[in-house]
């Protein structure tokens, strides 16, 4: 009897604790290939329009110049993921940080080009955008620093990669400041905002660069 009791005993807490753990294990199963096979979300004029590959954005095409003096357009873009972002060499506290963090997402990526803009084209000219990516070890042929006419790259901050909801034209007084890290996929198609700031987003960044690439 006692014998019996005791492996009724056994048998209720084992059911018990499967009762209990089956959901966590299932739970921790989908995070985890959410995680590596999952497809981030395909963005639209700033709207996110569904996760199906159907969607196609159209994206302004530009003329810029990067660090190295080298004539920059659209096509650099072809057939690569992008992060993209704005910043200034001047720039004190949000952008060395910024900075800091895409120096992380190119050591871990082989194959993602990184785009960054300035938003204070009077003064970060080729050779200033130079001087300044050597403070964060700039490869030039993966991570191109852009400048060129204020009216442009203004135009594709706002049309282009939507980082902002303000309105300008590119003027003398208007200015653009944003924290945003833009990921786009092969088809330059947006798949995602970031705050360039934080390590924790920044490793989201991370983690849906490899979702896209697996989507290849």
């Amino acid at each position: 009897m006692k014998i019996e009791r005791s492996y009724l005993l056994h048998s209720w807490k084992f059911f018990l604790a499967l009762l209990i753990g089956l959901p966590l294990i299932i739970f921790s199963i989908v995070h985890v290939l959410e995680n590596r096979f999952g497809k981030p979300p395909i963005y639209a004029s700033g709207t996110t329009v569904g996760k199906d590959h159907t969607t196609s954005g159209q994206l302004p095409t530009f003329v810029f110049t990067d660090q190295l003096g080298r004539t920059v357009t659209n096509s650099v873009m072809n057939n690569h993921i992008v992060v993209a972002n704005y910043f200034f060499t001047s720039c004190p506290l949000i952008c060395p940080k910024m900075m800091a963090q895409l120096e992380r997402v190119q050591d871990a990526n082989e194959g993602v080009i990184i785009l960054s803009f300035t938003v204070d084209p009077a003064r970060d000219t080729p050779a200033k955008l130079m001087y300044y990516g050597t403070q964060y070890d700039v490869h030039p042929n993966t991570w191109r620093l852009l400048t060129g006419e204020k009216k442009a790259l203004y135009y594709f901050a706002r049309k282009g990669l939507f980082i902002t909801a303000t309105e300008g034209d590119g003027g003398e007084t208007d200015f653009i400041h944003s924290d945003r890290l833009v990921l786009l996929d092969t088809h330059q198609r947006i798949r995602g905002y970031y705050n360039g700031t934080s390590p924790e987003e920044v490793d989201d960044l991370l983690t849906d660069i490899k979702k896209l690439q697996n989507e290849l």
